[in-house]
């Protein structure tokens, strides 16, 4: 199933945003009919999908529209951690070594690489950790990950853990894997995705693929990437 509030209708010229999870797209009478999981059934001129790749293989399409999706299988995704640490104070800029203007941070930890808000000065420290090492991780809840978080510090900095622990203020943690709603986070180029983007962006049905994965410039795999896609498919359907 697929978010509908990225799987955009167009109908007579207006933009349509679902709100409600969608199942299935299907062509009917020159149309597009987009069913909801809860029964809703929505018509349109043409649909955009811009879910995130492993979404796409979820849901039912019509034929032309599963048989471009085939291209999808060379193009690469992938999935992050992200942990975000708020402390009473930055304690890390009390270290021996000069950590006043620390921006980022790697190490070989569990949790590799930190960042800082510098020059904003409130007491924030970002971990990441991308690729398919991260599932390595895969178990851990929200707290686990924060757990890891902070053992991964302590090693970098030398602390004992409980002097990090004290200071923690809030803290928040996201393995992008388990959000049912992106099962990843960014997609990344294989040898053959130029081809297959060239399939999936084709503008040649009623049921249309977006978004950053379909980004053929050298941004891949970021928000303006997505942007980009995006515009260029609304470009498309309004020169068609």
């Amino acid at each position: 199933m697929i978010d509908a509030l990225a799987a955009d209708c167009r109908r007579h010229g207006a933009t349509i945003r679902l709100g409600c999870v969608v199942s299935a797209l299907a062509e009917e009478g020159g149309a597009v009919a987009v069913r909801c999981a809860g029964g809703d059934v929505h018509s349109c001129d043409r649909a955009i999908l811009t879910v995130p790749l492993p979404l796409l293989r979820e849901i039912a399409l019509p034929g032309e529209a599963r048989a471009k999706l085939a291209a999808a299988d060379d193009i690469g995704f992938g999935n992050v951690i992200k942990i975000l640490l708020r402390f009473a104070r930055p304690w890390w800029r009390e270290r021996k070594e000069n950590l006043a203007d620390m921006t980022f941070l790697l190490s070989d930890q569990a949790i590799p690489v930190w960042w800082t808000r510098y020059p904003d000065p409130r007491p924030v420290l970002t971990g990441w950790f991308g690729g398919p090492r991260t599932a390595e991780l895969e178990s851990l809840d929200p707290q686990g990950l924060v757990d890891a978080g902070l053992g991964s510090l302590a090693a970098v900095f030398g602390l004992p853990r409980d002097d990090i622990t004290r200071e923690l203020v809030a803290a928040a943690a996201i393995n992008w894997a388990h959000d049912r709603f992106a099962r990843g986070a960014y997609s990344w180029a294989t040898p053959r995705t130029r081809e297959a983007q060239a399939i999936l962006a084709r503008a040649d049905g009623r049921v249309l693929f977006s978004g950053e994965a379909l980004y053929r410039g050298r941004d891949m795999g970021t928000v303006e990437a997505a942007l980009a896609s995006g515009l260029e498919t609304a470009e498309r359907i309004l020169q068609g």
